[in-house]
């Protein structure tokens, strides 16, 4: 087993999970006081995200000053109960605060189209993504249909769903949020235990080296 061959079988797969035993959106909207669609009549205007700024709204501040206190148990059941049934028999770390993204009306929720491994993502990586609210139509992630394939595909994710994708060797980013509303969701990245290595490697956005302990869980999950 290999992590390129195992990201290329899950690569654009959708799961659906039960939202009354994991309600990611209703959580948020308690926190923001609003339901998540209309946070961009909350936060004022921004030019179009950079990969610089795409984490830098006040709706990212109170995810991740929060995150601790009212997600972060449900999270953990999540990935335990749900996702490592997906991986089932592999072994994993986990990342230990899911990235969120918000896409506001007329911008962009990823500041680029690249490939995580121009971030410092390694090669025994996994990535899914969760859709909260809007992952629709132009709000969507686009990504190569195959590595350097130059061959676009739209991956939408509503609510009660998650998906995989090639982070590592697919291109991606999202184009133009052309709707009205907000799109909001948050993704995570897996480690597979038996491919792991040691490196000093640093994640380009929150400047965490990218070890069990550290950007990942300290212990793995069966």
């Amino acid at each position: 087993m290999d992590a390129a061959s195992l990201r290329t079988e899950f690569h654009t797969k959708r799961f659906s999970y039960d939202i009354s035993k994991y309600p990611f959106k209703e959580i948020l909207e308690n926190l923001y006081g609003c339901e998540l669609k209309f946070l961009h009549k909350y936060l004022g205007e921004y030019n179009e995200f950079k990969q610089s700024t795409d984490q830098s709204t006040l709706a990212h501040k109170v995810f991740y000053s929060n995150y601790n206190k009212i997600l972060k148990p449900i999270y953990i059941n999540f990935i335990e109960n749900f996702v490592a049934h997906l991986l089932y028999p592999h072994k994993f770390y986990y990342q230990l605060i899911p990235t969120f993204r918000i896409g506001l009306p007329n911008n962009v929720f990823v500041g680029e189209f690249h490939k995580d491994s121009k971030y410092n993502h390694q090669s025994y990586e996994l990535n899914f993504n969760l859709g909260l609210e809007n992952y629709e139509g132009s709000a969507s992630l686009k990504t190569e249909k195959k590595r350097n394939s130059d061959d676009w595909i739209i991956l939408e994710c509503p609510y009660g769903e998650i998906f995989s994708f090639d982070h590592i060797d697919c291109l991606h980013g999202s184009e133009l949020n052309t709707t009205n509303e907000t799109m909001v969701s948050f993704d995570f990245r897996l480690a597979l235990k038996e491919l792991y290595f040691e490196s000093d490697a640093i994640s380009i956005n929150n400047k965490t080296i990218l070890k069990p302990g550290y950007y990942f869980s300290s212990d793995y999950v069966n």
